[in-house]
């Protein structure tokens, strides 16, 4: 089986010793994403979630896929509340329609920077 890494140029690539993407045979994992050097960057919870899924989607496409393929994703969160909830819910409704994912959310302590407030992570799944 074939693995291929890769970065997309039109993601920033931010200095951590990774790629955006691992393709291993009809599986592509993806890398944490978070909304880092964007304007977003210093916004509310939803408008990062918002940045991040264009990132995921524009991944998918690059490989030839949508956001279909996406069968779980990760969400590593600094608030818990049902405010932040609320909001990355209706962006992910938004992207992924009636396809939602597997999701799992995760609060951590703290992210790259002490602004982001969420990191999501994803698996997608193509048809041999």
């Amino acid at each position: 089986m074939e693995i291929v890494r890769k970065n997309y140029p039109e993601i920033p690539v931010t200095g951590s010793p990774h790629f955006h993407s691992v393709r291993a045979g009809n599986m592509l994992f993806l890398a944490g994403a978070t909304a880092k050097m964007t304007d977003a960057e210093f916004g509310n919870i939803g408008e990062q979630t918002d940045v991040i899924l264009k990132r995921i989607q524009h991944i998918m496409e690059a490989e030839g896929g949508t956001l279909d393929n996406v069968v779980k994703i990760t969400n590593f969160v600094t608030d818990v509340s049902a405010e932040a909830k609320k909001q990355t819910q209706e962006i992910r409704v938004r992207y992924f329609g009636e396809n939602l994912p597997a999701s799992t959310r995760v609060q951590v302590a703290g992210l790259d920077l002490p602004h982001l407030k969420i990191e999501i992570e994803a698996i997608a799944v193509f048809r041999e």
